[in-house]
């Protein structure tokens, strides 16, 4: 999950503001000559469109720019923001390119999405998603993709005050390294800090939830990259990194129904830890990419920040605050640096919120759970029990998969009284007592969301089949966007043969039993 759409697509915004000044000088030359006899303007303009995800507006203005080297990087861009990575590296094999550093990003990620995007699936949908498949096994999802970003979309547009255009682009992948190949992330930074999406080239690049062995929120990691769309298209890609992934963060389940668990561990609660253990990092000093950080741990710490402090400064603003924030940042004069607009629109610095933001933490009592925060050592005694449940549990598995359901039912049990608040423990429990047939004991197990300290998608899975009226609102949806490729989930827990009614359900079922979790 980062940010990473900007000029000559880095991660930072190097020309935006330059961007603006010429484009506005553009204009005022174009309007007294009735052309452009000078070709940079035309590729300012046509850059300002692109950023602005006009399309359509940005081939326009490329039209009739002859063959002039910058109007030619700018319909390479424009390619591979369209998605037309071949068009993209017929465009920039010129002689007079090959040493033009301005291109180097350009073409290497022209030549790895043309790889990575050779013989590829595409659906489109008539209310505005596209999505390319990397592998056609993922198709099953398209309905869901679609529905999802369209929600995501409608929410973003009334909040944040911008709405993303017709169609939003979206590529599932495969792996991190065709992740790697289509954004220009290393993959080494990728595996570092475990990222599973990035927003970048006017499109969301996300990472097939087959490619991990129990899925990941796939659903809500969606609307996170969509927000990073809205908001450099909102302020023509001037948002600096914190406010990027802090509202990023923030948007991440504001598309859907909440549940008891969202916030869980609180943001705040993790941040205060990670400062107090020294893995914080200043708001304005987080690097070009929170994805590129040294370590998972730090990562975490670095979105916990940046979310905490993005919710504090909105409840202390209000609501309205963001989107005249970003209309802020986008109508600044050319000179002007984003911490003036924030000053504008809030009356303090960033330094100065800054301060007031880590003065409220430090007085706020927290209790993080220690298994949630790494680099810290943890007693023997709670390293034993872990070690007990996780050996257990897997023991478990295999005596489930092997049809020895009492010797299974005895040795998670065990596992369960150890760690009584763990869902997967509980889940395969409920499993076992459900292979006996004892539903109740296995709706004892899984009915009562306070039992737990935070779901899984088997937990929520089973917890909508069991737990009758009194199931959580959205849970079988909630599943679904964790682990869709987990058969029992994909099949609303039906017996082995027996298929979910609803098409698109039916559908991911048979796509889940063809092609289950590695």
């Amino acid at each position: 999950m980062r940010r990473s759409h900007g000029c000559f697509g880095s991660s930072r915004p190097r020309c935006g503001w330059l961007a603006v000044a010429l484009c506005l000088l553009a204009f005022v030359c174009m309007s007294a000559s009735g052309h452009a006899d000078d070709l940079p303007f035309r590729a300012v303009r046509a850059r300002v469109a692109i950023l602005d995800l006009d399309f359509l507006g940005a081939g326009k203005i490329l039209e009739g720019g002859g063959d002039a080297a910058d109007v030619v990087v700018e319909r390479a861009r424009l390619a591979i923001y369209r998605g037309d990575c071949d068009g993209a590296v017929e465009f920039l094999d010129r002689p007079d390119l090959r040493d033009d550093e301005r291109v180097a990003e350009l073409e290497a990620i022209a030549v790895g999405c043309a790889r990575a995007t050779a013989a590829t699936l595409v659906r489109r949908d008539p209310r505005g998603v596209v999505v390319r498949f990397q592998d056609s096994s993922d198709e099953a999802l398209f309905p869901l993709l679609v529905d999802s970003a369209l929600a995501i979309r409608d929410t973003l547009a009334r909040e944040l005050g911008t709405r993303l255009p017709d169609p939003i682009f979206i590529d599932l992948v495969r792996d991190q390294l065709s992740l790697s190949a289509l954004s220009g992330l290393p993959e080494r930074a990728a595996q570092t800090t475990g990222t599973v999406a990035v927003a970048k080239w006017g499109r969301v690049l996300l990472l097939s939830p087959r490619a991990t062995p129990h899925g990941y929120g796939w659903l809500d990691t969606l609307a996170h990259e969509m927000t990073h769309l809205v908001l450099s298209q909102a302020t023509r890609d001037r948002a600096p990194l914190w406010l990027q992934e802090g509202v990023a963060k923030r948007q991440e389940i504001r598309w859907r129904p909440r549940h008891p668990f969202d916030g869980i561990p609180s943001s705040d609660d993790v941040a205060h830890a990670g400062i107090e253990r020294g893995l914080g990092l200043p708001l304005d000093g987080l690097g070009p990419s929170i994805a590129m950080l040294p370590s998972a741990d730090q990562a975490m710490v670095a979105f916990a920040e940046v979310s905490s402090f993005v919710a504090y400064w909105v409840e202390q603003m209000g609501e309205s605050a963001l989107p005249k924030l970003l209309a802020a940042l986008r109508d600044a004069p050319a000179s002007a640096k984003p911490e003036e607009a924030f000053q504008t629109v809030s009356g303090a610095s960033l330094a100065e919120w800054d301060g007031r933001w880590r003065a409220w933490l430090a007085s706020t009592p927290r209790a993080l759970p220690e298994e949630l925060m790494g680099g810290r050592e943890l007693p023997t005694g709670v390293v034993t029990s872990y070690r007990e449940v996780a050996r257990r549990r897997r023991l478990g598995e295999l005596l489930l998969g092997r049809g020895h359901v009492a010797a299974a039912k005895h040795v998670v049990a065990r596992a369960s009284k150890l760690l009584p608040t763990d869902a997967a423990v509980r889940c395969l429990h409920a499993e076992a007592l459900l292979a006996e047939r004892d539903e109740e004991g296995a709706r004892a197990l899984v009915g009562a969301p306070g039992d737990i300290r935070t779901p899984t998608p088997r937990w929520w899975s089973l917890h909508a089949r069991l737990a009758g009226d009194g199931a959580l609102p959205n849970a079988r949806a909630l599943a679904v966007g964790g682990a869709p490729y987990e058969a029992p989930i994909a099949c609303d827990e039906l017996p082995d043969g027996a298929l979910p009614i609803e098409p698109v359900r039916r559908e991911l079922c048979l796509a889940a039993r063809r092609r289950p979790f590695p």
